[in-house]
């Protein structure tokens, strides 16, 4: 299933690149966001908001509007279309609509992109896209090891490391490189030397992730692995133990230094579970009230992309820091249950049948974005999460999985 002559005509497919180098702006944009001044900041999302629609219009040019290559369109199709309708429903249409163009345009993007790159097959789109994943995530973590200084080498939680990125986008990227090696240095056609390195990077992403302390990413590793261990018919049982017995000893080295990121979140969760004082609880309770008083909600939701409820409730006005949320509380529970689909339940189906042992990405993809918000196109996994949920709602995928059913 998996034809490396096949990958390397993705390689160098340009519309492939243009969703790397897409990908890759966002972490230049979020590098940029915290470590240099406004005016280079802006200049940097004016452009990227150019390469964007450059990039929309050269995709439309050469696949046109077609997904023929997509199983779930019609679902797909009718989220795009409510998305952009309940822009309209919050109290600053203007606002809503700006953000909500923000979506559509961008996930249209990614729609036409997956589509034409399925020419070459799902399997390899996969392995190849895990590349680029890797790629463009990696430049966190790189950063980290070579730029960021002194807050102590066992937690930096909550710290601005080396002026460009903080804890959580060590913990999210390093999640993301390891998951993404996992695939590539079994499937995809690297050298030697190119191997040798990625294994070599592994234990100190690892470190990474765990000192970041960030939830999101710990619980989706410990879940991937379990996947790993338990059902990847491909990694030899010697494998699986190095993994486990390395993983136990970055743990153990992690655990026995003074004010670790273990200590630490062993602290943050029991005092959380004892006050209830968590903030997205705190957000999704007042949403609920929110609802509660006024039932229609349930099934119109407030708008997309509009907090008023939210600050009339709570306090809080920023955003509900949780992808799903933004969608449920935006349009409502029918519109939600559609989304759940696309986004969640099918594709689980796939990876369930399908492509656990290929690759494992599916799992942070669906855990972050719980805790952060990912529905525009300058989030920090817009491009990731919505083109591997793409992939795996493919025509091919779907063909497959009948068969194993059948079989």
């Amino acid at each position: 299933m998996i034809d490396n002559i096949e990958i390397k005509k993705i390689n160098k497919d340009l519309i492939f690149k243009l969703l790397f180098y897409n990908s890759i702006l966002v972490i230049i944009g979020y590098a940029t966001a915290r470590g240099v001044g406004m005016g280079i900041f802006q200049a940097i999302k004016i452009f990227k908001t150019i390469f964007l629609f450059a990039s929309l219009f050269y995709v439309i040019r050469i696949n046109g509007f077609s997904i023929v290559n997509i199983y779930n369109r019609s679902v797909i199709l009718f989220l795009v279309a409510v998305i952009f309708v309940f822009s309209f429903l919050g109290n600053d249409p203007f606002a809503s609509l700006y953000k909500g163009l923000t979506f559509i345009l961008p996930f249209l993007y990614v729609l036409l992109t997956m589509n034409h790159l399925l020419r070459y097959g799902a399997f390899n789109l996969l392995i190849a896209f895990s590349r680029i994943v890797l790629l463009t995530y990696s430049i966190v973590p790189i950063y980290y090891f070579l730029f960021a200084t002194g807050t102590g080498n066992a937690n930096i939680y909550g710290y601005q490391e080396g002026e460009f990125f903080v804890s959580n986008h060590y913990g999210w990227a390093s999640t993301i490189f390891i998951l993404c090696a996992l695939t590539i240095l079994r499937f995809y056609p690297l050298k030697k030397s190119m191997k040798l390195l990625i294994y070599t990077a592994i234990p100190f992403v690892f470190y990474l992730l765990i000192i970041s302390a960030n939830r999101s990413g710990i619980l989706s590793i410990a879940i991937a692995m379990f996947f790993f261990i338990t059902r990847d018919k491909f990694a030899h049982i010697s494998l699986k133990i190095i993994v486990i017995v390395g993983a136990f000893l970055i743990l153990s080295l992690i655990a026995v230094q003074e004010n670790s990121a273990i200590d630490f979140l062993q602290e943050k969760n029991e005092m959380q579970l004892e006050s209830g004082e968590e903030g997205r609880l705190i957000i999704t309770q007042a949403m609920l009230r929110s609802f509660n008083v006024n039932p229609t909600f349930w099934f119109t939701g407030v708008g997309m992309f509009d907090y008023t409820q939210l600050f009339i409730y709570s306090g809080m006005k920023s955003a509900y820091h949780n992808s799903y949320w933004e969608v449920l509380f935006g349009t409502g529970v029918l519109v939600f249950s559609f989304f759940l689909y696309f986004m969640v339940i099918y594709p689980i189906k796939i990876f369930w049948r399908i492509t656990t042992s290929y690759s494992l990405l599916v799992i942070p993809l669906m855990i972050i974005p719980l805790f952060e918000g990912n529905l525009t196109a300058g989030q920090f996994l817009f491009f990731p999460w919505f083109a591997y949920m793409i992939l795996l709602n493919s025509k091919e995928f779907n063909y497959y999985s009948k068969v194993k059913i059948n079989h």
